[in-house]
């Protein structure tokens, strides 16, 4: 082994020692070269160098892993560096995560509140510029992120994991990676509650929402019941006290707790009444009480708030928001016997979201225009839909199991197609 790593270039046999202190599981050649300070096409023929040496292992997307046979010779040589340069390395290597993810939050989410402090970053990625490469940044680098945090606290970098879980949110919240996003906020929380208590409840609130979203109810409402209520209400930030009474009536309606949702979004928007200038807030409220109401039965109370949530969507120019309203107003008008006008709705809400990468919101639209579909006796897009969405989420993430079980029970209703002849 040493003498396959005594023939490699000076760059290779540096990336070849960083390797040990990647939090895993596999990386490309950009971060690296930020701990390193090495130019990226020079780190990417490192890796190319000791991949053709049989000291890492190739992974489709040009992603690359320590091979475990080397590890431990590479471990040996690693800890033979100066404390104050594995130390400064290291700190690079999270830090260019933590900004990369902390830069493309607002691409997906421009609208979005910040609660964590900001964080001064060494490191400066190259980072997406437009909403569709953060969402396929993010695809690549959900797993990544969750053991940048979990070494991030480790090692008691508490702002940097309060930012990353901060980021986290609002990256995996279109998508199926909810179990990733679960254990980067129970890290938030955990190190808000060292650094910052008053912001601590809510990446506790986030952490019951991304359980609810998992299927594993019990959890999230234990999480949304925990001290994270209590923690809003003696915060004395109505948006931290909105933030979390909404999401505890997203879990509560989730479980079917209806009355128990309904009083905590009530409760969370005599908070948001105290908020100036947060309509994109107000609307995601107004949509979960809508969705409070078709739960209890009153259709027309429902399709009230669900308009008004799309209509404030649509004004403060946020066709994901206006699109996830046109989703509930949907169901609601199916249930008030107006398939038609519910069909109009999605349609419209599809040609406004264009080449979006949120997966999970365009699998809602689908599966919404599916089920419609089925009311208004056209099995034909009924088929098309559900067997899109079946192939789609078979492998979209942790979270999808809920819409693919969904698709593929509408798509079982439907009677086999009739064979040409």
């Amino acid at each position: 082994m040493s003498l396959v790593h005594g023939h490699l270039p000076e760059s290779a046999r540096r990336v070849y020692e960083l390797l040990v202190d990647h939090p895993g599981p596999d990386t490309t050649a950009a971060p690296l070269a930020a701990a390193l300070d090495l130019p990226e096409p020079e780190a990417t023929m490192a890796l190319q160098l000791l991949h053709t040496a049989r000291q890492v292992v190739w992974w489709p997307g040009d992603r690359y892993q320590l091979a475990e046979h080397v590890r431990q010779h590479a471990t040996h040589l690693r800890d033979q560096q100066r404390p104050s340069v594995r130390t400064r390395q290291r700190a690079r290597l999270i830090d260019f995560y933590a900004a990369a993810a902390a830069a493309a939050a607002p691409l997906i989410a421009p609208d979005a509140h910040r609660f964590s402090p900001p964080v001064t970053h060494e490191a400066v990625p190259r980072t997406p510029v437009d909403e569709r490469q953060a969402h396929t940044w993010f695809g690549w680098e959900h797993r990544v992120l969750r053991h940048v945090a979990a070494a991030a606290a480790g090692w008691g970098w508490d702002d940097v994991v309060v930012e990353l879980a901060e980021a986290v949110w609002h990256l995996a919240r279109p998508t199926y990676h909810h179990d990733d996003l679960v254990h980067i906020q129970q890290a938030g929380h955990a190190a808000a509650e060292r650094s910052h208590p008053r912001i601590a409840a809510v990446f506790r609130a986030r952490e019951a929402a991304g359980l609810s979203d998992l299927g594993n109810h019990d959890e999230a409402l234990a999480a949304a019941a925990d001290d994270a209520t209590a923690a809003a209400e003696n915060n004395g930030d109505p948006r931290v006290a909105a933030l979390v009474h909404s999401l505890s009536g997203r879990v509560q309606l989730a479980a079917g707790h209806i009355e128990e949702a309904s009083q905590a979004l009530h409760t969370a928007l005599r908070s948001q009444r105290r908020l100036a200038g947060d309509p994109h807030g107000h609307a995601v409220l107004h949509r979960r009480i809508g969705q409070a109401y078709l739960a209890r039965g009153r259709v027309h109370d429902a399709i009230r708030h669900l308009r008004d949530s799309r209509e404030e969507m649509t004004r403060a120019r946020h066709p994901l928001g206006a699109a996830r309203a046109a989703v509930s107003l949907a169901e609601a008008l199916v249930v008030a016997g107006q398939p038609g006008e519910a069909m109009a709705e999605l349609s419209d809400a599809r040609s406004r979201i264009g080449g979006t990468g949120a997966v999970r919101y365009l699998a809602g639209l689908d599966l919404a225009a599916a089920r419609t579909a089925y009311h208004l006796g056209d099995t034909g897009i009924t088929r098309r839909l559900t067997d899109h969405l079946i192939t789609q989420l078979r492998h979209a993430g942790s979270a999808a199991t809920a819409d693919l079980n969904a698709a593929a029970q509408l798509r079982d209703r439907l009677a086999p197609p009739t064979p040409s002849t």
